[in-house]
């Protein structure tokens, strides 16, 4: 390395880390690719937290891969299975393998809001996305969806037709400005007219703090009650009935540095597993 200057040098050290950061050095199966557009983004693989400052340089997500967005953050996921996602602050969610007696995937979102746009999907392809009561399905389209702490959850549907299904399976059509939810794990509800400020409010991804009172309602959950979409008595027994989502626990520990991935170093000494990061600061 003696004739490389300092600036090749460092040049080098990053292509060695993008590489090194591939799934096959961590044994694992990509994903997708996730552009963290602002703020932060952190990883839990294997049991070990890896955090990601706002940077163009795409990061794999793997399979088996617990993400979560953090505060003031917003995300671009990339999938395998061709869908471009967009999560935004506080949302959380599992690249791990599903499947139910009509539908399998391998998004499973956890918490939070998300603006997904599928293209390319051939023959009987879909994409399915499973919550702990919901299943949500389309062959090719644009919707948003949002879940609450409580499990509850709203579409969305933006262009084409998404399908929405609580824990009976049957699903139901969400057309374009439709709304479909599901409460308390029951079924999803006939689609209806989406109130106006539910539409505005399903044009923000961003969610409170998975562990705040206002993450147990959905959002312009007041106009969706008076629209009929659900009922008000429905929607307070969920939230007797059900126990609200907390963020995952992490050990007391000091703040520990995020990593960008344009430091070379930095990512280096990460690999080689001199940085001793925690999923909470």
């Amino acid at each position: 390395m003696r004739g490389l200057n300092r600036g090749v040098w460092h040049v080098a050290l990053l292509l060695a880390v993008v590489g090194l950061a591939q799934p096959e050095a961590w044994g694992a199966t990509q994903y997708g690719l996730a552009t963290v557009e602002q703020g932060e983004m952190t990883i839990l693989r294997e049991g070990k937290a890896i955090s990601f400052r706002a940077s163009p340089q795409a990061v794999p997500v793997n399979e088996r891969d617990l993400v979560r967005v953090r505060e003031a953050s917003r995300i671009v996921l990339k999938t395998q299975d061709k869908a471009t996602m967009t999560l935004g602050a506080n949302a959380v969610f599992q690249c791990e393998p599903w499947q139910t007696p009509d539908r399998s995937g391998t998004f499973r979102m956890l918490f939070g809001r998300f603006r997904a746009q599928i293209v390319g999907l051939a023959g009987g392809e879909r994409f399915n996305v499973k919550t702990a009561t919901a299943t949500i399905g389309v062959k090719g389209t644009e919707y948003s969806f949002a879940l609450a702490s409580n499990g509850n959850a709203a579409v969305l549907g933006i262009e084409n037709v998404v399908t929405a299904a609580g824990r009976d399976n049957v699903e139901q059509p969400v057309g374009p400005n439709q709304v479909s939810a599901i409460i308390g794990g029951g079924p999803a509800t006939p689609s209806v007219s989406a109130p106006d400020d539910f539409k505005r409010e399903m044009g923000r991804v961003d969610s409170p703090a998975a562990g705040s009172p206002e993450a147990g309602s959905l959002p312009s959950e007041g106009s969706l009650i008076e629209r009929g979409v659900m009922s008000k008595e429905s929607v307070q027994k969920s939230k007797e009935d059900r126990p609200q989502v907390q963020p995952p626990p992490a050990p007391p520990q000091p703040p520990t540095p995020s990593i960008n991935l344009d430091d070379a170093q930095q990512a280096s000494q990460l690999l080689r597993g001199k940085l001793n990061l925690n999923f909470e600061r």
